[in-house]
């Protein structure tokens, strides 16, 4: 009898469960809200790694020069945030900007 209770308990408890979340999974180099995202970050201090860990994997253009583009888009697709990375690996500049299609 205690077999059949346990699994009454755990059906009601499944049953109780939140649903699932009806937003498609973020991609890499998606984000929610890119003006969000954005206020996250500060200009001059947020580091390459810093950015990683709060957003994830962007899409990355890199130059000779040691500078770098991190492009994230919103997912759906309204705007996206670019960061520019100096060569030391600290954001120089950001810019929310409405998504090319």
């Amino acid at each position: 009898m205690r077999g059949a209770a346990a699994l009454s308990i755990c059906l009601v408890l499944l049953g109780c469960a939140a649903p699932p979340s009806k937003e498609p999974p973020l991609g890499p180099g998606e984000i929610r809200s890119a003006q969000a995202a954005s206020q996250a970050l500060v200009v001059g201090k947020s580091t390459k790694a810093d950015v990683r860990a709060a957003l994830g994997r962007a899409t990355v253009v890199d130059f000779a020069s040691g500078y770098e583009v991190w492009v994230y888009r919103e997912n759906p697709k309204k705007n996206e945030l670019v960061l520019l990375f100096a060569p030391s690996g600290v954001l120089a500049k950001l810019r929310v900007s409405a998504a090319s299609s």
